[in-house]
């Protein structure tokens, strides 16, 4: 015969409140080791490489932005789908017969592209687009043999005007 008040024993593993206090730790070691994994198989590329390069050239580089700047350099840049133009203002006593311009990615660096611009008979500049519109870059247009540097960081866009400075 069984006595009346005698309570329903359960084993430890059926009550609901011991699957929380064990679950939790076992779904934190799970999710740890998924974001582990994750971690060591994908690629840093917001990280550079070459970082301490990079700031070193950084700073050589501001007496580039210095010289546009008291030369008063600007310039306006259009593109279409397979060609960029542009137009050079400024205090120079010669135009270069070149000029380059890279366009960098925000955060993917294999995507980076420099094009070589061409000086034409009527004063501007063109080349080859090489991105698809449109696309947010950094834009930088120098010109290595009279050591100026002009920027911006625009969307691109098919047949719209953007003019770069000295920053």
């Amino acid at each position: 015969m069984k006595p009346e008040n005698q309570e329903k024993v359960t084993r430890f593993y059926q009550e609901p409140l011991m699957l929380i206090v064990i679950g939790i730790p076992i779904l934190a070691v799970i999710w740890g080791s998924i974001m582990l994994t994750t971690a060591l198989k994908t690629k840093d590329s917001l990280v550079s490489d070459s970082y301490y390069k990079d700031g070193v050239s950084y700073t050589e580089n501001q007496s580039w932005d210095d010289k546009a700047r008291s030369h008063k350099i600007t310039a306006t840049a259009t593109f279409t789908a397979d060609e960029m133009r542009l137009s050079l203002e400024g205090l120079l006593d010669e135009y270069p017969n070149t000029l380059q311009v890279q366009l960098v990615h925000p955060t993917l660096e294999d995507r980076d592209v420099t094009l070589l611009l061409q000086q034409l008979a009527d004063g501007t500049y063109a080349g080859v687009n090489d991105i698809e519109l449109p696309s947010r870059r950094r834009i930088w247009v120098d010109s290595p043999e009279q050591g100026w540097r002009i920027r911006a960081y625009p969307l691109i866009e098919a047949g719209e005007v953007i003019v770069l400075k000295a920053q």
